[in-house]
């Protein structure tokens, strides 16, 4: 009867042995798949966001360059209109600022 029992312990113990064996690989496997799944995650997320940065730098430098364009524009027109000035035109408004400049 002891013998019967402690085979019974012993075929338990084994079974046990061999079900922790099974779930140990199993949650290896798994852990796996979802360090796979994750890995793959991040760089479709690297890669989103590298297009994202791109597509702003892009953008600023398009904005950079058309507000550069309009002051380059503006600063044109601006010495357009001065070389039309008169010398008259000029000498009284030379007068006007030098007084601020001269004690």
């Amino acid at each position: 009867m002891k013998e019967d029992v402690l085979g019974a312990v012993v075929e338990v113990e084994k079974e046990i042995a061999g079900n922790l064996a099974h779930e140990k690989s199993s949650a290896a496997e798994f852990l796996g798949k979802l360090r796979s799944d994750s890995e793959k995650e991040i760089l479709r997320e690297e890669k989103r966001l590298q297009f994202a940065l791109d597509k702003a730098v892009s953008e600023a430098v398009a904005n950079t360059e058309k507000k550069a364009s309009q002051i380059l524009e503006d600063a044109d027109a601006y010495s357009n209109t001065l070389v039309t000035l008169s010398d008259d035109v000029l000498r009284v408004i030379i007068r006007k600022h030098i007084t601020r400049i001269l004690p």
